[in-house]
């Protein structure tokens, strides 16, 4: 143990300069140090070299891409080499000057921009915008005159710094005198920010599993030639998405040594908790539940389309009574076509259906495989085998190869369905009229969502929205089954039947809630995948909803070998500051500078080399081979109604081949001047279209002439 205490100082260069502010002192708390260019590092250890108290122009302060601060500007490099008895008078004298005092920082700071004023928050931008910051502190011995803190290299002894939130300790408290620090913790469970303690006084004390930041020392001489270190950091702000994207949790962490004891005491005996479950139902919808949703939204849409291309013909031909047999057979053939379509998508949908059972209800599964054993379930899970048996598809739903039979129910379909997988997984085609009859495909057909031959809207998930079944009524999602829900569709203006198809899809979440309530709780999900980014980012924005994200950094000094002998001794925070966005209206811009081919006729663009190459597979190259025989004509008249609607023929598809039964793949080589041009061309074109509604032409580009800049020599 240390035999006379040590704390944390700002960097002594700044040492008795700061002017006080009723919050606080600047000379007891780290600084952030602000620089401009890709050589900080060289700029500050030139400053350290040269005039140690020249730091004092590097603070970070507000400022905005319109009032940059100036003061820091001064190259501090040596760039050309002088002899050592050069350098020592230069800093002699150096060091003669009187120091300045140095304004206190503010986390907020009053400016006049346009003759309009605004309070300007300490932001600090990425090496995007040109902007690095280091933050900076000296470890120092709390006697006479301050030494600094001799670390031992190698030792038990280890420092660093933790980066911490400001927040309120629930989130329907917004007041600002309420706000505590978080800590980024990151473990078994997760990243995540958690709060430290009750109050500020117990801020001082390291969260168990907080993640620590590195520091390196900087030695340097100061005023009197004494050999003196800065530890400095790297602030992350370029890891702002990944701070600001994580959950809070606002029970209080445990410390360094109660963690310790909560690990000795733990028990080994696990059950499932509720962030399993909502893994496991957040898999279930995003492999299953949301693209058969998608599927039914697509279906009422197609419906829509038809209807109106009828309507449309019929009044061009004046047979409202009686329509011809040909538009009857038009009709048919083209629901037949769409439910061929949809029907390949059922099929894939089933198969991840069947490997969800078969993988987190087993039981079920069995049940479903085998056909014995349903009355030995539970209660929830006969539920879920009992609808699944009565989800049909319509009979009436026209194919145009009648000798596949269609499946009773969803639960024969789903036991049928894994003997097909090779022939799926391994499909190189879409499933059509022209190749239904070959072996690879299933040997039933059972749409999830399809059309009838009435145009109507018809499935297997009607099941669960149909209302002469009062048991459906008490299937609905609550909050104690199901913690996270996806967000839903937004609600727009839209055509009534295609309002009814969202609705109608939004109902199956019954089913999710029918397999969460057979899932088995008491089994961890070992197994279970991470919730999807987006659903955490959704609950990690509710939970900070209107905060725009305020930090503080900590030092941290520890001796890991003392455990609660010797706790870490943290040091004050810095001052309040927030971590830019990429795309912040106040962020600096990096001047970036992209020249395009000057000579861009024929013979000036055959000179520069293709040497950039695609690889595209054969499955690809077939895809690609059907999409150039479209042209603009052709995408324009498949959206417009009847007599100028034409369907796209596209065929079923396919690999692409020599002819002889070898598929092969391309490599495509291209030439990247020629991209970058059209890639411009089309940008401007997008743009120009896209004003109409954003209206943002006026700032998006200005041009100046660059008299004598010739494309071509003279």
């Amino acid at each position: 143990m240390s035999t006379h205490p040590i704390q944390w100082q700002t960097p002594e260069p700044l040492w008795s300069r700061f002017e006080t502010t009723p919050e606080a002192v600047d000379q007891f708390r780290p600084a952030i140090l602000r620089f401009a260019t890709d050589d900080f590092m060289e700029q500050m250890l030139g400053t350290l070299a040269h005039y140690p108290a020249h730091i004092s122009n590097l603070l970070a302060r507000p400022e905005t891409w319109r009032t940059p601060s100036t003061k820091s500007e001064k190259d501090m490099v040596e760039r050309v080499a002088l002899p050592r008895i050069v350098q020592a008078v230069a800093r002699r004298l150096t060091l003669l000057r009187p120091k300045s005092a140095v304004p206190a920082v503010e986390s907020v700071a009053p400016i006049e921009e346009k003759k309009q004023k605004r309070d300007l928050p300490l932001k600090l931008y990425q090496p995007a915008h040109q902007r690095y910051y280091l933050v900076s502190a000296s470890l120092v011995c709390r006697i006479a005159g301050l030494p600094d803190r001799t670390m031992t290299q190698g030792g038990s002894e280890q420092i660093g710094f933790v980066l911490r939130r400001i927040l309120p300790p629930n989130s329907t408290n917004k007041e600002e005198a309420a706000k505590r620090e978080f800590a980024f913790v990151k473990d078994a469970q997760g990243s995540r920010w958690q709060q430290v303690a009750v109050d500020d006084k117990d801020a001082t004390r390291m969260v168990a599993g907080e993640e620590l930041l590195p520091l390196f020392p900087l030695n340097y001489n100061d005023a009197l030639n004494h050999k003196r270190t800065l530890w400095t950091g790297l602030i992350p702000v370029g890891r702002r998405e990944e701070y600001m994207g994580v959950t809070v949790n606002r029970t209080i962490a445990p410390s360094l040594a109660e963690a310790q004891l909560q690990s000795v005491q733990a028990s080994t005996a696990s059950a499932a908790t509720g962030t399993d479950i909502t893994a496991r139902m957040t898999q279930f919808k995003m492999e299953v539940a949301e693209p058969w949703k998608n599927l039914i939204r697509s279906v009422y849409k197609e419906a829509v389309s038809l209807e109106e291309s009828i309507k449309t013909k019929d009044e061009f031909e004046k047979k409202e009574e009686k329509r011809s047999e040909k538009a009857v057979a038009e009709q048919l053939l083209r629901v037949q076509t769409l439910n061929m379509q949809w029907q390949m998508q059922s099929w894939l949908i089933l198969l991840d259906f069947a490997d969800f059972l078969d993988c987190y209800l087993p039981d079920v599964w069995a049940a479903i495989e085998t056909g014995v054993g349903i009355d030995l379930l539970n209660k929830q899970s006969r539920d879920l085998v009992d609808w699944l048996g009565n989800a049909k598809m319509t009979n009436t739903m026209p194919f145009p190869i009648g000798k596949l039979s269609s499946a009773d129910s969803l639960r024969v379909a789903l036991e049928k369905i894994p003997s097909a997988r090779d022939g799926l997984e391994n499909a190189e085609k879409l499933y059509s009229a022209g190749n239904a009859t070959e072996s690879d495909w299933p040997d039933f057909h059972f749409l999830l969502a399809g059309l009838d031959s009435n145009i109507q809207v018809a499935g297997a998930f009607t099941v669960f929205t149909n209302v002469n079944n009062t048991d459906l009524d008490s299937i609905e999602p609550t909050s104690t089954e199901i913690e996270e829900d996806l967000p839903k569709a937004p609600k727009v203006i839209m055509d009534a039947k295609i309002s009814t198809g969202s609705v109608e899809a939004e109902k199956l979440d019954r089913l999710t809630v029918l397999i969460v309530r057979a899932l088995d709780k008491r089994k961890p999900a070992i197994d279970a995948p991470d919730p999807p980014f987006a659903l955490q980012l959704s609950k990690a924005l509710k939970e900070t909803q209107g905060d725009v994200g305020w930090f503080v950094v900590r030092y941290v000094y520890m001796k890991r070998e003392c455990g609660p002998l010797h706790p870490p001794t943290l040091s004050q925070p810095t001052q309040r500051f927030q971590l830019a966005s990429f795309f912040d209206a106040d962020a600096p811009a990096r001047p970036i500078r992209i020249s395009l081919p000057m000579d861009t006729t024929p013979a000036g663009i055959r000179k520069h080399s293709k040497n950039t190459a695609f690889i595209i597979s054969d499955v690809l190259c077939g895809q690609i081979q059907r999409a150039k025989g479209l042209g603009l004509v052709d995408l324009v008249r498949s959206v417009l109604p009847w007599p100028l609607h034409k369907d796209l023929e596209l065929g079923d598809g396919g690999a692409c081949s020599n002819g002889n039964g070898i598929n092969i793949g391309m490599i495509c080589s291209l030439s990247i001047p020629i991209i970058t041009i059209c890639a411009l061309i089309l940008l401007m074109i997008i743009v120009s279209l896209l004003d109409f509604i954003f209206r943002w032409l006026p700032y998006f580009i200005i041009c100046f002439p660059v008299p004598g800049l010739k494309g071509k020599k003279g």
